[in-house]
């Protein structure tokens, strides 16, 4: 089982398309695993970092 520091440093994204942009951007997959809330759905898990974050704010909010 992970600790829970080890969990804090992961960050999960439900949606394929702004996985596979931070994918293009070069952030690495650690895993992905099934929904545990959406039912078909899958969840790709990347590592944390305040680099990923700026990157998810940018692409969630303008798109790209």
């Amino acid at each position: 089982m992970q600790s829970k520091h080890m969990r804090r440093n992961r960050k999960c994204v439900l949606s394929l398309r702004v996985a596979r942009q931070l994918i293009a951007k070069g952030y690495p997959v650690l895993d992905i695993e099934p929904s545990r809330k959406v039912g078909a759905g899958l969840v790709f898990i990347f590592e944390n970092s305040k680099e990923l974050q700026y990157e998810l704010e940018r692409v969630i909010c303008t798109g790209k």
